[in-house]
Formats: structure tokens, sequence, C-alpha cells
């Protein structure tokens, strides 16, 4: 490699395993494929032993269960699990480990492709390409689509380190993977700025983007995928821009959510529970529960939880960051940092309506036999709740008008409906979607209050008032001024909301 090559763009190491890349061919240069990614430490199965002393005795398919975590695999000991072990006496464990490789004493990292990012976002463009000579060109541009004009002027602008690029270059090596690190933005912030009031204009606050190369420096033959040099601008597959900086108008991000997660439990100093994620209750949500591992660890389940939140804040629309840390702060709290979704009380206060069977649930942690009615019938679409407010005698619960109201129960309001209600209620503390669905829907639809005071702010006085609409008191109130603070900041909100 020339000293030329040497200080040009990053080479991704030429040793790792690439999935449908053709072989080099002499005198040619081949540019195979260019997309954005992400980079992730590429994991390998590692072989672990370790002998393990027991104290008291006990079986050797007890201890085992010891061992076995996520990234474990082919546990495995040098006795039957059927053995009991006496005291003091020892059996050796092996197994399979997965770890980040690493070469020459540095880790190895591979490139995992993403469909979309926000502006300001730090992503890698990464190229294959065959070939041992020349240099590859990439520009990135935006396909306007149905929109009238385009948000960013061709060839997009980004900072490459502390420079403003249109540009991005690799030279050709014959190392077949290229990557460079960039970051969605022009350099000025008066130009950012400019570029977000663009976005704002656009009902989705979004973008497409597509790359677009070229090969010089090479006598040999140049080959393409086709005649337009285009990567990435074909229908479903353009890669989208969010032009939003903030959490306004967008996703939270599964990264974005676990470091939340982390970031509240650091700023809670909730040590001994950093990595729990909603296993405790007696009623639970099995998909999303973490039982081993940390919760970066457990992307597929945080993903299950973000991607259920994300969508009822588009149903309910809490779309500013000023509703999301709000509601986000008041979970928080309402699920005992994000541990329960059923409050679990084997006996309730005289003022829970409805008793032990109508205690809280979900994200919001729904209480009172009345508010299960009222959700009961948003998502069935029936009218029970205006039977019971009719009939009613004073501030009676639902079973008490059941029980004591015969016109209720001729409208079907009866013991059979109440029984049936109580069924009903485990759905919004073991159901994703009922979970975040009834948090949404009370939050916004039934106590219109809450998402009034959202909206006014986000100091102490603000925090209350939302407080109040939910709760209908200031219980725990400290606590939901501080998760609420410490959300705001992880939100940078102050300094990057575009909506404030």
């Amino acid at each position: 490699m020339s000293e030329e090559q040497q200080k040009d763009d990053y080479s991704a190491n030429p040793n790792q395993k690439v999935y449908d890349m053709p072989h080099q061919v002499d005198h040619e240069v081949n540019v195979v494929k260019i997309y954005f990614a992400k980079q992730v430490p590429k994991m390998i199965w590692e072989t672990k032993e370790e002998t393990y002393t027991v104290k008291s005795g006990g079986l050797v398919s007890d201890v085992k269960k010891k061992y076995e975590k996520k990234g474990r695999r082919n546990i495995k000991a040098d006795k039957e699990d059927s053995v009991q072990l006496k005291a003091k006496e020892s059996v050796k464990f092996t197994w399979e480990e997965e770890v980040q490789e690493m070469k020459e004493g540095k880790p190895v990292f591979d490139y995992e492709k993403i469909d979309k990012t926000i502006i300001k976002k730090k992503v890698w463009v990464v190229a294959i390409c065959q070939g041992t000579s020349g240099k590859l060109s990439v520009e990135i541009h935006e396909n306007k689509l149905t929109n009238p004009e385009n948000v960013y002027e061709n060839p997009v602008k980004f900072l490459d380190g502390e420079e403003e690029k249109s540009k991005i270059e690799f030279s050709i090596n014959g190392t077949l993977v290229y990557a460079k690190e960039i970051t969605l933005r022009p350099k000025s912030d008066p130009d950012l700025k400019k570029l977000i009031e663009k976005f704002n204009k656009r009902e989705n606050v979004n973008a497409f983007l597509y790359f677009k190369a070229e090969v010089a420096g090479t006598e040999d033959e140049v080959k393409f995928p086709d005649e337009t040099h285009e990567f990435l601008n074909k229908d479903s597959e353009r890669f989208e821009i969010t032009g939003t900086p903030c959490y306004c108008n967008r996703d939270i991000t599964v990264d974005e959510m676990i470091d939340l997660i982390y970031h509240l439990r650091d700023k809670q100093n909730y040590k001994s529970k950093r990595d729990s994620f909603f296993t405790s209750g007696k009623e639970k949500i099995i998909a999303i529960g973490i039982t081993s591992g940390k919760i970066s660890e457990n992307r597929d389940k945080i993903k299950l939880f973000t991607d259920e939140m994300n969508t009822m804040f588009k149903k309910f629309k809490i779309k500013t960051c000023k509703r999301k840390i709000h509601f986000i702060g008041q979970m928080y709290l309402e699920t005992i940092s994000f541990t329960y979704t059923f409050e679990s009380r084997d006996s309730v206060p005289d003022n829970y309506k409805g008793g032990v069977d109508f205690q809280g649930r979900g994200m919001k942690q729904i209480t009172h036999d009345y508010n299960y009615l009222a959700y009961y019938d948003y998502v069935n679409g029936t009218t029970h709740s205006e039977t019971y407010m009719k009939f009613r005698s004073g501030y009676e619960s639902v079973g008490e008008c059941v029980k004591n109201r015969p016109k209720a129960q001729e409208k079907g309001l009866d013991a059979a409906f109440y029984e049936g209600l109580k069924t009903y209620a485990k759905n919004i503390s073991e159901n994703l979607f009922h979970a975040f669905n009834s948090a949404g829907w009370y939050s916004t639809i039934y106590k219109t209050a809450t998402i009034n005071a959202m909206d006014e702010g986000l100091e102490d006085s603000n925090v209350e008032k939302v407080t109040t609409a939910i709760n209908g008191g200031q219980t725990n109130i400290a606590e939901r001024k501080s998760y609420t603070k410490w959300t705001r900041e992880f939100f940078k909100y102050d300094t990057e909301c575009v909506n404030k």
C-alpha cells in the first residue's frame, strides 16, 4: 500500500466476513454496493472453563444453572447433571461465550446497514468495491420524490471530523470493504438552522437520500450495478433522515431508549437493579421482561417496548419534546423505575373503587373500576360508562352500582359483565399494546387536563399540574419532579428542542 493510500480514508478489516461477495477479478474495478451503516462489534464464540466448588452440596444440574445467561452456549460439566455433589466438592464447567473479536490487540468491528437516522447524527458510509487501483468518489444526494422542492442542495454537505465536505473518497487497494464515519450536518450553525427550517415545512419532517459514485485514476475496467451509478435510489431502498435534532415529531430509537434507561437509573443511584426491566409483580408482560444479562444485551426486548411506545405517541399525538418528557417521567414513577406493570397489592386502601381487582396497571397504573370501565368502552365502542354514570348513587363504585341498581343491570351492566371486566383488566398489565394504549388514552382523551398541563412547560410547577391531572393529588411528587428533570436533561431540551 502506498503512503498516500495509508493516509487516505479508513479501510475496514480485509479479513472480516463479507456476505455475498464475489472474488476479486484481475484488471477490474467493481463497485458492488454502497450503504449507510452503524459500526457494531464483531462477535465470535470463545471457549471458557471454570472449576466451581460447592459450599454445602447440591445437584450438578443446579450448579449449571448458575452459568446460564445470555451470550453463552454449550454449557457442559465434567459430571452428569444428576450427580449429587458433596460439601466442598468441585465440578469443572466448559462453555462457549460470545465475545468481541480482537486482532493484534484491537477490537474488530462489522458494519450493519441502517435505513434511517436523524440530522446531526454520525453514520458510517460503507462501500464494497473490488479492485486494486483507482479512487472511488461518493456523493450523497436527496431525491425530493413528491415534494415540490428539495430540502438539501445536492450534493449534500456533511462533516468529516470538523471539515465540511460534499464528497467521500476511498483509495481502491484490494481491501474490498471501505468505511468512513461522517456527521450529517453542515458545518455552520446558521446553515443547520436553515436546513431544519426547511425540514419543518414538510409534513413528515424528513428527506430521502441516496448515493452517486464514480471511479477515476485506473486503467482497469470499471463496473457498476447499472448505468446510473446510483445506490439506494429505488423505492423502499432510500435512506430516510429526520430533520429535527430534538425528539419532536420523530421516533425514539432503541439505542436512545437504552441510554435513557441507564441515565435515569444512574441518576437515582439504582445500582442493585440497574439492569432490571419489567420482571417484578404478580402480573407482567413476559415479552419485555429482562431476566438475565444487561439491558444493553437485550435489544430485542427494548425494541418491542420502544416500538410500542412510539406507536402510542403517534396515535395520541404525544409528538413534542415537552409531552414526551412529561410522559416518560411520570411513567418511570408509575412503573417503579420500569420494573412493574401491576401494583401487586394483596389488599388495597378503602378508596380503591372495585377493590383489589382494580388496582394499578399499565404504564400509567390505571386504578378504580370506573376507569377500567371507561377504557373498556374506549376499546370496544360500548357505552357502559354512560350507564354507570346515569344510574349510580353518589360516588359508589361500578361494582356497587352493578349490585344495587336494577336499571343498570337491565342495560347490560350486570354481575356477569363485571366479572368479565375483572379478567379484561389484566390485559393492561400483561399485554404490551394495552399497557401503552391505556396510558396514552388516559393522558390525552380521558384526562384532557393532563396533555394541556404538559404543554405549559417543564418546570416543577408544571410537573405538579400534570401529576394532579394524572394522580388526583401530589403522590410521590419529589420523585416525579426528579424523573421529569432527568428526562429533560437527557433530551437536551434546553439546547436542542426546536419547539420550546
